[in-house]
């Protein structure tokens, strides 16, 4: 055999047939290259890492629940200096954002914390010639708060409540007590249409009115369902992650990310990749009960990039892996590692038999 080109005849065809159908249908003409200097594209990349790792880099958008949001109830007190003028009612944000102040109107307050919300209240008295002087304080009297079902890989499935101030993907994730372990990093969250809430919320006659919700267009309502990779997310567009009433989170499980190992190898098999680490050919080789035979070092790595092309071969040295970090070549998902059969592990292997047969008749015939 060249050695531009791989064998195509694995041990245990039974457990291989698949892989080796696949091989044959492509002729065994693939791209062949060597593991220490093959093209930088066809590098395996580097495990990303736990999904709990892109919690962390989420941690920012979760905010505390300080600000002001649409469906909070406020205390507001507007001391004049006069005790005729002095006015203390609870106001509920509107869906724009706003509360109607007595003599004062309405005035802006979403997305503030209550200092700020004082403030704005104040200025606009001042500014519309209602009061001189104010002294106005706003308290919260009560969180709205949206209910969010989370499903899937979390520790606590179901319908949680979270702040509607801090109402996003992360949040909703935290309340569900995070993930489990066999959480991937893909979220799909299932977002409900919005004039469908509010006509039910209204129905119920409640004085309290929950968050504004534009009406569903055809096209929103076709595009309900989004799917976040949460190792791709981006801080810079946190609006891409808010959560609102009634929409369901759910955490997929990752999908399982396998290796094949064949040839002359104890155990061959397919093996699962762990999520949180980087696994090699040696690794590989280590998963599958090691080589079989004491000299073989040629392994060839069949991978594919895209269904579409054909798989790309790679060949790498046992021996030259366990000093070159290069040659030690990363796997990736789906890879099929084959330790192979040279004229040398022949040689080896028939000698080793014949050395066992002998020793066996030897033994035999010492016997008698």
């Amino acid at each position: 055999m060249s050695e531009h080109r791989p064998q195509c005849s694995f041990r245990h065809a039974e457990l291989w047939l698949p892989l080796a159908l696949a091989m044959l249908s492509v002729g065994c003409q693939s791209a062949h290259y060597h593991a220490a200097t093959m093209p930088t594209d066809l590098r395996a990349p580097a495990t990303g890492g736990a999904p709990n790792m892109s919690l962390a880099r989420l941690s920012g958008m979760v905010g505390g629940t300080s600000k002001l949001a649409a469906g909070d109830l406020l205390q507001v007190t507007v001391l004049s200096g006069l005790e005729d003028e002095a006015t203390d009612k609870p106001a509920r944000v509107a869906d724009n954002g706003s509360i109607n102040v007595p003599l004062v109107g309405l005035v802006d307050v979403a997305g503030l914390d209550e200092q700020q919300a004082a403030e704005r209240v104040r200025t606009a008295a001042i500014e519309r010639g209602i009061y001189r002087n104010p002294q106005v304080t706003v308290q919260v009297a009560e969180r709205a708060t949206n209910h969010v079902t989370v499903l899937g890989a979390v520790a606590e499935p179901g319908t949680h409540e979270i702040p509607r101030s801090s109402s996003n993907l992360i949040a909703a994730i935290a309340a569900a007590g995070g993930f489990t372990e066999e959480a991937g990093t893909e979220v799909e969250v299932l977002r409900q249409p919005r004039n469908i809430l509010a006509q039910q919320q209204s129905a119920g006659a409640s004085s309290i009115q929950l968050a504004s919700y534009s009406t569903a267009s055809a096209e929103s309502a076709a595009a309900r369902s989004q799917r976040i990779d949460l190792a791709m997310v981006d801080q810079s567009s946190p609006q891409t992650y808010d959560i609102g009433d009634q929409d369901v989170v759910m955490v997929h499980p990752e999908e399982k990310r396998v290796i094949h190992v064949a040839g002359l190898v104890r155990q061959p098999n397919q093996f699962e990749m762990p999520h949180d680490q980087d696994l090699h050919v040696l690794d590989a080789i280590a998963l599958a009960g090691g080589k079989s035979s004491p000299v073989a070092d040629k392994v060839y790595v069949i991978r594919r990039l895209d269904e579409r092309q054909e798989p790309k071969v790679i060949q790498v040295s046992m021996n030259e892996a366990k000093t070159n970090g290069k040659e030690n070549l990363r796997l990736a998902p789906g890879d099929l590692v084959s330790v192979e059969t040279t004229m040398l592990t022949t040689t080896v292997d028939t000698l080793s038999n014949v050395f066992r047969i002998t020793a066996g008749v030897g033994g035999n015939v010492l016997s008698f």
